[in-house]
Order: C-alpha cells, then sequence, then structure tokens
C-alpha cells in the first residue's frame, strides 16, 4: 500500500530542500509547475516565447532568492509571480506604445528638416575623429545604448576606463561642435523671425 502525500507537505518539503541548495529538488518543481505556468502567463500575454521567458525567469529569481524568500505556499507564489511579471509586461507594453504613438503624432520641427543632413554629418565627421577605441566605446554607449559595464565586459576593459573615454569623448565633441551649435541656434532663431 502507497501512502501518498499531501501535495502542500509535500511541497513544504521540496521548498526546505530547495532553501538547502538541492538542485533535484528545484528540477522537480521546476519539471511539475512550468507547464501550467506557461499556460497562464500565455492567457495574459498571448506570446508563447515571452511566456515561457517569463516563467523561466521567475524560476531564477526564485532560486536566486531560495534563502531570503520564506514562501508559505509554492504554487501560490509561483502563480503570483507569474501574474506579477504578466502584469508589469503588459503594463511596459503599454508604456512602449504610448511613447511610440506620441513619437508618430508629433510632426517634425522645421528647423531639423533644414539642412539636417549638414549638421549630421558634421556631428558624424567629428565622432570618427576619435581615436578608435574611444569612438566604439561612444558609439556603445550612444547609440547602441548599452551601460558603461556592459561595454567594458565587451571591450575586455575595466569600467573605470569606458567611464574616462566617455569623458574624453564627450569633452571633445563639445570642443568640435560649439561651431555648429552656434549655427543651429542661429538657425533657429532665422526660422522663428520668418
Amino acid at each position: 500500500m502507497t501512502v501518498q502525500l499531501d501535495p502542500n507537505i509535500q511541497d513544504r518539503m521540496l521548498l526546505e530542500k530547495i532553501k538547502a541548495g538541492d538542485e533535484r529538488a528545484f528540477e522537480l518543481v521546476f519539471k511539475n509547475y512550468y507547464p501550467h505556468l506557461v499556460l497562464l502567463a500565455q492567457k495574459y500575454l498571448g506570446d508563447k516565447d515571452l511566456s515561457e521567458s517569463i516563467v523561466q525567469g521567475v524560476f531564477v529569481k526564485m532560486w536566486e532568492k531560495r534563502r531570503e524568500t520564506d514562501i508559505k505556499s509554492l504554487k501560490g507564489f509561483l502563480v503570483v509571480a507569474v501574474r506579477n511579471k504578466c502584469t508589469n509586461e503588459l503594463k511596459h507594453r503599454q508604456v512602449v506604445y504610448q511613447y511610440e504613438k506620441n513619437q508618430t503624432e508629433k510632426p517634425e520641427p522645421v528647423w531639423m528638416s533644414f539642412n539636417e543632413n549638414v549638421y549630421l554629418n558634421k556631428i558624424n565627421s567629428v565622432i570618427d575623429e576619435l581615436p578608435e577605441q574611444r569612438r566604439r566605446i561612444f558609439k556603445m554607449s550612444r547609440m547602441d545604448g548599452l551601460k558603461y559595464k556592459e561595454i567594458a565586459e565587451k571591450l575586455n576593459i575595466s569600467p573605470k576606463t569606458v567611464e574616462v573615454q566617455m569623458g574624453k569623448a564627450l569633452k571633445y565633441l563639445r570642443e568640435q561642435l560649439q561651431t555648429l551649435k552656434k549655427q543651429m541656434l542661429a538657425t533657429l532663431l532665422l526660422l522663428l523671425m520668418l
């Protein structure tokens, strides 16, 4: 005769093992709850890949915080965590949508269309004058949107080196583009007077 454990008792035992760092217990919880949580996330998001990514993120966070987190109900914790992540994702989508909507509704300022290529070419040529590594760091930061730490990791240099190089690049650009700045302001004033 086999004794069937109450699922809540079984979950509590697994949680204790996970807290102690037992990877097999964690894997068992993952295999047991993952498919159901992905379906739950899909109901919110309608995107299977994103749902899988969110659920995996919840499990990763659970493992990383296993010693600090006091979980009373495993199923309740996982469901609420996935639901919260989905809600945050939906809010993020809404913010992005509103931003993009606002960007497309704004008419382009007259002064930007006036000799825009001349200004952009001048800026790009000044950027191209930077030493190779400084130029690469500047573009990774300002054009690719990477943080100093990410740049440092990609280029295998220290974050401090990235910071110093960015400071030098920005100083050089300010100095070299001072004339261009004055020209743009003069152009803007002329257009406003028309």
